[in-house]
């Protein structure tokens, strides 16, 4: 067994500009934790793995294609491969997202 204590990891910026932890890496799965700020955005992109987002604290909104849901805490939300998705968070409050992207048979 292994027990991450997420809150603990170190902190980067990743390539979107976003401050992010990695929190898990293996056999095909990834496991991000986005810390965004206030106003924070991630302009839509594409990812070769389905992805699922689950909000941990704040609120925002999340695009996938052309729709886009205002999400908070305890919300998930399910990306195929392929289709373009951002993230937005509220303009009053940090939004904090795992980021689960998924092996693809």
């Amino acid at each position: 067994m292994e027990v991450i204590k997420i809150s603990e990891l170190p902190v980067f910026t990743n390539p979107r500009g976003v401050s992010a932890r990695k929190v898990l890496e293996r056999d095909g799965l990834v496991l991000m934790n986005l810390l965004l700020k206030p106003g924070d955005v991630v302009q839509a992109h594409t990812s070769p793995q389905n992805v699922v987002f689950q909000v941990v604290q704040g609120k925002g909104a999340i695009s996938i294609g052309d729709v886009e849901s205002t999400v908070e805490k305890d919300d998930l939300v399910y990306s195929q491969k392929g289709i373009p998705h951002g993230l937005k968070a509220a303009p009053d409050q940090e939004f904090h997202v795992l980021v689960w992207k998924l092996p693809t048979p």
